[in-house]
């Protein structure tokens, strides 16, 4: 794999020569994180010669791969030539990883002893269901107390891009039983590896980093599959919401809706995304709400997404033509015709 070393077989394949999941810890800068997560991936109650874990590191500065190579042996160590970002670095670790099921795991996380095998449950429940996300609990949740006990949550949590198309924070009705969803949240996701390798590509390496989970949400719709959130296989989210008044936020936040705009571009005709465009330059002040804020920093952070919305949509059009290629595959590869993802979106 070009600009990467690859070090360490982990202790994973099974009878077949073939692991049943990798684990793809993707780190950047972290090593304060990746000690507790990688301690909580390899305790799992499944035994650790059924799953390789994978930590793919984006150039960091902080000694986090020769760290993790001698505090962690079971861990495969792919260290990158360069800072890839999110999506890239993923799929990096994707061509290395040998798994049935691919897992991709923020380093900012850790997870319960039955994270595991409830993903790979509630994924192979049904071969419609190809794709999936955790139960994420995030510091505004009042379950996130059980933090350092790595506790189970009985209360479960969905993130789904709504109809202003931004991601929308929900509690779940109490039930085991996995629910269908269009997004998958970034912070842990499970990918059938057949459907990755159908996929021209899992990431979208253009993002770098951003709304390629939402992008990857709707492409594997687009192919006709399904997702699903697994109510029991709880992730915990150490989650740092950045709200500094600086010039490194103001980029940060319009290459987020941007990104929206693309993934939408990707699998929608040409009426629904200019429908769709619409849309999202006015639900995204509303964004605001999603991050347990009080009344008075939601308006003043709704506020500030206005002209930030208006940005996006500048810098969308300018991008448009760079997706053109990606778009007809999506759209000559799709099961389904017509305005399905405005009436997915609007059904919800």
């Amino acid at each position: 794999m070009a600009g990467a070393v690859v070090t360490q077989e982990a202790h994973a394949a099974d009878s077949g020569g073939r692991p049943r999941a990798s684990i793809i810890v993707l780190g950047y800068h972290g090593w304060h994180y990746i000690e507790p997560c990688l301690e909580s991936v390899l305790d799992q109650d499944m035994p650790l010669d059924s799953y390789e874990i994978l930590y793919v590191d984006n150039k960091s500065l902080d000694d986090s791969s020769p760290r993790v190579r001698e505090g962690f042996p079971d861990v495969r160590v792919i260290a990158l030539s360069r800072n890839y970002g999110y999506a890239e670095g993923n799929n990096k670790g994707f061509a290395e990883a040998r798994g049935e099921y691919v897992v991709f795991l923020n380093e900012d996380t850790v997870v319960h002893r039955s994270w595991l095998r409830e993903l790979i449950e509630a994924v192979s429940a049904s071969p419609e269901v190809a794709a999936g996300h955790a139960n994420i609990i995030q510091p505004w949740y009042p379950e996130y107390a059980g933090i350092s006990e790595r506790a189970f949550s009985d209360a479960a949590y969905t993130s789904e891009v709504n109809r202003l198309g931004y991601v929308q924070y929900a509690k779940l009705p109490r039930s085991d039983e996995p629910v269908d969803t269009l997004f998958l949240h970034g912070v842990c996701i499970i990918l059938r590896r057949d459907v990755g390798e159908e996929l021209q590509y899992v990431f979208d390496p253009d993002f770098f980093a951003y709304a390629e989970d939402l992008d990857l949400g709707l492409r594997v719709r687009a192919l006709g599959y399904r997702s699903v959130v697994a109510p029991k296989a709880v992730v915990y989210h150490k989650h740092t919401l950045q709200t500094a008044a600086n010039w490194t936020t103001v980029v940060k936040t319009v290459r987020i809706i941007r990104n929206r705009h693309l993934a939408f571009f990707k699998v929608m005709a040409g009426w629904e995304f200019a429908l769709m465009a619409a849309i999202l330059t006015i639900g995204a002040p509303f964004n605001s709400s999603e991050f347990g804020l009080g009344r008075a920093r939601q308006i003043l952070y709704g506020f500030a997404l206005i002209p930030a919305a208006l940005a996006a949509l500048v810098t969308t059009l300018f991008h448009l033509p760079r997706y053109a290629a990606k778009r007809r595959w999506v759209r000559e590869h799709a099961a389904q015709s017509g305005a399905w993802c405005l009436r997915a979106l609007w059904s919800r």
